[in-house]
C-alpha cells in the first residue's frame, strides 16, 4: 500500500504513525524502556542475586520480549544502567562463573574423599574424651592470640587454658604426679612448675609402664641454624628426663626437609651456614650433648630415611588426609608449595613403631613430648591412626619459652636477634643481653618498686629462672623478695645471668666431647635397647 497517496498537503504523519499503519509498531521511548527494564530486574531478583552480571542477557531478553521494537543497543544501555546501580560496575561474569564452578567441584571432591576415608573399617580407637575435638583443625585466633606450628603471637601473655580448650587436650593434674611417684619416678621441676602442663592420654602411658609393656619416645628438631638457643633445650631436657625415668628407647627426627621447604634461604647441600645437611649434623651434636642414652637413642634425618617402611607409612597417612583437611588444620592457602602441604605426613610417621622395623619393638606405644604449638601435627596423626590400624600416639605439652622482650611470643631462632641466648654465646654475651633486653615486671622507679613490688608473672628474668633454676626453695625466696620489692631488677637479672652462664657453659663442655664418630653412631639405624 502506498500511504503517500492518502496524504493531504496539510496532514502530518510521524514515523511511529507510519510504522503502526504498516503493522510494524512504534519505537518505545527511553522512559518506557527504563520502566520495563526496572520491572524485569525486580521480577528476576533471586536469579540476579545468584548470578550477578551473568544474568544480564536474560534481563535483556525479557525486555526485548516486552518491547520487540526497541533498539537492541538502547535496551542494552538501559539494562547496564540499572544493573550498575544495583550491582556495581560490570564484572567478568564468565571468569567468575568458571572460578565458582571450580571451587564447587573442589569442595565436592574433598567431601567425597572425607566420606570414603570415614567409611573404611578400622579397629576401635582407645577411649579419649578429647578425641571429639581433635579433628577440629588448628585453634582459631581467640582471646587475641594465634598459635600454629610456625607462629605464636598473643595480645599480652599466652592464655594456655584457652589453648587447652581450643585444641581439645587435657591439663596434667596432681594425680599424674602421684602416679609417677608411686612408680618410683623423681618429679622433674618442669612438672612441678606446670611448664609441661597439658597431655593426650598420658594416663595410658603410665598404665603401660605399670604393666611392663613397651613404650618409646619421639621428639624432633628442625635444623634451621648452626646454633640452637635456650628455648630449644626445653623439650630435649624433658625428653632426657623421660628416657631416664621410663627407661625406654627414643627416636629423634631431624626435619631437614621441612626447613628447606619453609625457609627459602636454606639449601640442600653442605654449606656450613645455609646447607641443611651440615646444619643437621651440627644440631645433632647439641642434642647428643644433652646426655641421651647412646644405646637407646636413634637420631635420623628425613632426607636419609625416606624409603622403606618409613616412607610406606608416609604414603598411608598422605592418602588419609585430604587437601581440604590439611588446609583447615594448618592454615595453608593457594600460595603454599606442595611440599609444605605433604610434610605433615612425614612428621606424623615416627608416631608409629612400624616406621622403624629392626629399631623399635613393633608393639611399643609412642609418647611425644613437645611444645603445644606442635599439637596440630599430632591431632591429625591421632585422627588417621585408627583407619591405619595403628595406636594413637600420646603427648605431653610444654608452654613456650618466652621471648626476652615479653611473654606474648616465644624466643626467636634468628641468628641476628640480640634478644636470643644461643648455646654458643660467651658469658659476656649472655650478661649483656639479659641486662639490656630482659623485660622487667617492676615499676618504673625504685621507690615504686619498693612500695608495690614486681609482677613476676610477666617478668622475663623470673620466668627464665622457673625454667633453669632447679632449686624450688631458692626460686620461692626470689619470687617473694622480688614480688614484694625487697629484691631489685638488677639483683634478679644478676642471679639469672649466673644460672644461664652455668647452663650454657655446661652444655658447651658436653658438646665439645661429641665427635663425628659419636654422631654417626647415634644416626645409624640399629636395634635400640628396650
Amino acid at each position: 500500500m502506498n500511504y503517500a497517496k492518502n496524504c493531504t498537503d496539510d496532514a502530518a504523519f510521524s514515523m511511529d504513525d507510519l510504522r503502526t499503519a504498516g503493522g510494524v509498531g512504534a519505537i518505545p521511548s527511553d522512559e518506557t524502556i527504563a520502566a520495563v527494564t526496572a520491572q524485569a530486574v525486580e521480577a528476576d531478583a533471586d536469579a540476579l542475586a545468584a548470578n550477578g552480571w551473568g544474568h544480564q542477557f536474560n534481563i535483556m531478553r525479557s525486555v526485548r520480549n516486552e518491547l520487540p521494537f526497541a533498539s537492541g543497543a538502547t535496551v542494552k544501555a538501559a539494562v547496564e544502567r540499572v544493573l550498575t546501580a544495583k550491582l556495581g560496575p560490570p564484572t567478568d561474569f564468565k571468569k567468575e562463573r568458571k572460578q565458582k564452578l571450580k571451587a564447587d567441584r573442589k569442595e565436592k571432591k574433598a567431601e567425597k574423599q572425607a566420606e570414603v576415608a570415614a567409611a573404611e573399617p578400622a579397629e576401635p580407637a582407645s577411649a579419649d574424651a578429647s578425641d571429639a575435638a581433635e579433628g577440629a583443625g588448628a585453634a582459631p585466633p581467640a582471646g587475641g592470640q594465634i598459635v600454629t606450628p610456625w607462629e605464636v603471637q598473643a595480645d599480652g601473655a599466652v592464655d594456655y587454658n584457652k589453648l587447652v580448650e581450643d585444641f581439645g587436650s587435657k591439663l596434667l593434674e596432681t594425680t599424674h604426679i602421684d602416679r609417677m611417684k608411686e612408680l618410683g619416678m623423681p618429679i622433674h621441676h618442669f612438672l612441678r612448675r606446670n611448664i609441661f602442663f597439658s597431655h593426650r592420654e598420658f594416663d595410658r602411658i603410665l598404665d603401660l609402664k605399670e604393666q611392663g609393656k613397651p613404650i618409646y619416645l619421639y621428639t624432633g628438631r628442625g635444623p634451621s641454624s648452626q646454633a640452637m638457643h635456650l628455648g630449644h633445650l626445653i623439650p630435649f631436657m624433658f625428653t632426657k628426663y623421660l628416657q631416664d625415668v621410663f627407661d625406654v628407647p627414643l627416636v629423634i627426627q631431624m626435619t631437614d626437609d621441612e626447613k628447606f621447604l619453609f625457609k627459602s634461604e636454606l639449601t640442600l647441600d653442605e654449606d656450613p651456614v645455609t646447607g641443611v645437611f651440615a646444619l643437621t649434623r651440627e644440631n645433632a651434636k647439641d642434642i647428643i650433648a644433652c646426655g641421651f642414652n647412646r644405646e637407646k637413642t636413634y637420631i635420623f634425618a628425613d632426607t636419609d630415611i625416606m624409603g622403606g617402611a618409613f616412607y610406606k607409612n608416609v604414603l598411608r597417612i598422605q592418602r588419609r588426609v585430604s587437601l581440604h583437611q590439611a588446609c583447615k588444620i594448618f592454615g595453608f592457602d593457594e600460595n603454599a608449595n606442595i611440599g609444605k602441604i605433604s610434610f605433615a605426613a612425614i612428621q606424623a610417621s615416627p608416631s608409629f613403631p612400624s616406621s622403624f622395623p629392626g629399631v623399635l619393638q613393633q608393639s611399643a606405644a609412642c609418647l611425644i613430648p613437645c611444645a603445644i604449638d606442635q599439637d596440630p601435627y599430632f591431632r591429625m596423626t591421632r585422627d588417621v591412626a585408627p583407619a591405619l590400624r595403628e595406636e594413637k600416639p600420646a603427648l605431653v605439652h610444654s608452654v613456650f619459652f618466652p621471648a626476652m622482650t615479653g611473654s606474648s611470643t616465644k624466643m626467636s631462632s634468628s641468628t641476628k636477634s640480640p634478644t636470643t641466648v644461643f648455646l654458643t654465646d660467651k658469658p659476656e654475651d649472655i650478661k649483656d643481653k639479659i641486662h639490656k633486653h630482659a623485660f622487667s615486671g617492676a615499676p618504673e622507679t625504685l621507690a615504686e618498686h619498693r612500695e608495690r613490688g614486681a609482677n613476676t608473672d610477666v617478668d622475663v628474668s623470673y620466668q627464665y629462672l622457673r625454667f633453669f633454676l632447679e632449686d624450688d626453695e631458692e626460686l620461692e625466696r626470689i619470687r617473694e623478695a622480688y614480688g614484694s620489692g625487697k629484691m631489685t631488677t638488677f639483683e634478679i637479672k644478676s642471679r639469672l645471668i649466673e644460672v644461664l652462664q652455668g647452663v650454657v657453659r655446661q652444655h658447651q663442655e658436653a658438646r665439645a666431647k661429641v665427635t663425628d664418630d659419636e654422631v654417626r653412631h647415634f644416626m645409624t639405624p640399629r636395634p635400640l635397647s628396650q
